[in-house]
């Protein structure tokens, strides 16, 4: 027995609001962005001769950051950086209600660093350089202000992994370390974010055609469209 039944879409809206993980990965380069350039300015005031080791980029979702390497320009790469992917959710932790999921995503924070001189050391610097980014990143991320990502409600807890390697495919005339920062958190999704980092525009950050993020105060946007 067949019946004629009339399907209606379940959603009368457009779908184009991001979900709470994207948010986050997000809100992750952003706190990154502001705060890495913060501390190159404050290493160059300070006339730190280990100033270039904070110049640090933040990239979104670059599979290859070996891609970004001059090979016409000696000693020119965009190192140290470290590139945000988002690797995995899953709801291991149950469903709180009907309207709000429990969710665990793992983030992959890559720190790549190179030695960045022709000299025997270069291994060791690299390693050294890699570190030290690393060491940046967790004390930015881990920093009063940045409690819960900045998205309490939404974010709780966030476990931290590091592991050091070295790349397989890099250039020979380069010597290359990276760490790997895992970020795990635990998040609340189908809830609206009421509130990000204050005086920036979280949901819609900047970045070129390689994933570099270029985030700027809401003020300096505006001002720069109009």
């Amino acid at each position: 027995m067949s019946t004629n039944t009339t399907l209606n879409p379940a959603c009368s809206t457009l779908l184009d609001s991001p979900d709470n993980i994207e948010i986050i990965r997000d809100q992750i380069a952003a706190l990154l962005a502001v705060d890495l350039q913060n501390q190159y300015r404050l290493a160059t005031e300070a006339e730190k001769p280990d100033a270039q080791d904070y110049k640090v980029s933040v990239y979104l979702e670059h599979s290859d950051p070996f891609q970004l390497v001059d090979t016409n320009t000696p000693n020119a790469n965009p190192f140290p950086l470290v590139n945000i992917t988002t690797d995995s959710s899953d709801d291991g932790n149950g469903t709180a209600s009907v309207g709000k999921q429990s969710l665990t995503a793992k983030f992959f924070l890559d720190v790549y660093a190179s030695g960045n001189t022709a000299t025997a050391d270069m291994g060791n610097k690299a390693a050294l350089r890699a570190w030290k980014t690393a060491r940046l990143i967790r004390r930015i991320l881990r920093a009063e202000s940045n409690t819960y990502l900045g998205l309490r409600g939404i974010v709780g807890k966030v476990s931290w992994n590091f592991q050091a390697y070295n790349p397989g495919d890099t250039q020979s005339v380069l010597r290359m370390r990276i760490v790997r920062i895992t970020l795990s958190v635990d998040y609340v999704e189908d809830v609206e974010i009421a509130s990000g980092i204050t005086g920036w525009e979280v949901y819609g950050i900047i970045t070129d055609e390689n994933g570099r993020v270029l985030i700027k105060a809401a003020e300096e946007r505006k001002e720069s469209e109009e």
